[in-house]
C-alpha cells in the first residue's frame, strides 16, 4: 500500500521536524502570572488596619489592600491574610486532603523550618506565588513565581506517573491564571502518593466557595474507576484502594 507508506513517513518527517524546534527553543517554562494593576478606585474600597496591627501584608493573590499578618497557630488559607514572618501556612499534619484543606482556610501557621520541600500536593500559596509582600518589585515578585514553579517542575522529573500529570498541572495554571484573572476559580492538581502513584481518591479545588467535586481513581494510572459515582469535597466518603503498591 504505497500511499499509506508514504503517509507515514511524511507523519514521521513532520514528528522530527516539531522536536527539532521544540528542542531548539529558548522557552523553557510559562510566563510568570500578572496580576491587574490596582487602580486608585480598588485602593479606596480597602478597609482600614487595625492600630494594633503588629505586621501587615499585602492580601492573598492579586489582592491591593493591606491585611494584619496571622500569628503563629492560627488558621489560614487562599482567602485568609498571610502568615506573619517565619510563618507559613501549612495543612495540619493528619489532613486527609491538604490542598482542599488550604482553600478552605483550615490550614495552621506554623513555624517556617526553611525547607524548600515539594508538598505532596501543591502548597497553592507558594505554587501560585500568594506569599510576595506589597513593597516587592513587581519583575522581582514574577521572577520568584516563575523560579517557584519551575523548582517544583526539577524535583518532579524522572518521578511516578502522577508526578507527570502533576508537572502538565503547574503548566495549565500558571497560562489559565495568567489568561483568566480573578475568572480563575476552579483547578485540579493530582493528589500523589510518595511513590509518584495517584492516591485513590482525587478532587477538584475551587476557589470561591462551592464544593468541589471528588472522585475515586486507579493508584496507577489515574483513571476513574468503573462504576463509581462523583463524590462531595466536604464528604466523609472514601474510595477503596484497588491496587497497593
Amino acid at each position: 500500500m504505497p500511499g499509506l507508506y508514504e503517509k507515514l513517513i511524511l507523519v514521521a518527517a513532520v514528528a522530527l521536524a516539531v522536536l527539532a524546534v521544540v528542542r531548539s527553543s529558548p522557552v523553557v517554562g510559562p510566563e510568570p502570572i500578572r496580576c491587574a494593576p490596582c487602580s486608585q478606585e480598588r485602593l479606596n474600597d480597602c478597609p482600614v488596619i487595625p492600630v494594633d496591627c503588629r505586621q501587615v501584608l499585602r492580601e492573598p493573590g492579586c489582592g491591593c489592600c493591606m491585611a494584619c499578618a496571622l500569628e503563629k497557630g492560627a488558621s489560614c488559607g487562599v482567602h485568609t491574610a498571610h502568615c506573619g514572618e517565619g510563618l507559613r501556612c501549612s495543612p495540619r499534619p493528619d489532613e486527609a486532603m491538604p490542598l482542599h484543606a488550604l482553600t478552605r482556610g483550615q490550614g495552621v501557621c506554623t513555624e517556617d523550618q526553611g525547607e524548600d520541600d515539594v508538598p505532596d500536593h501543591g502548597s497553592l500559596h507558594y505554587l501560585l506565588g500568594l506569599n510576595l509582600p506589597l513593597d516587592q518589585d513587581t519583575a522581582e515578585g514574577q521572577e520568584s513565581i516563575k523560579a517557584k514553579v519551575n523548582a517544583i517542575r526539577n524535583k518532579l522529573d524522572q518521578q511516578g506517573p502522577c508526578h507527570i500529570e502533576l508537572h502538565a498541572a503547574l503548566d495549565m495554571i500558571s497560562s489559565s491564571q495568567q489568561k483568566l484573572g480573578e475568572r480563575f476559580t476552579t483547578f485540579y492538581l493530582p493528589n500523589c502518593d510518595k511513590h509518584g502513584f495517584y492516591k485513590s481518591k482525587q478532587c477538584e479545588s475551587s476557589l470561591v466557595g462551592p464544593p468541589a467535586r471528588c472522585w475515586c481513581v486507579s493508584s496507577w494510572n489515574g483513571k476513574k474507576l468503573p462504576g463509581t459515582s462523583d463524590l462531595l469535597a466536604d464528604s466523609s466518603s472514601e474510595c477503596h484502594q484497588e491496587v497497593t503498591h
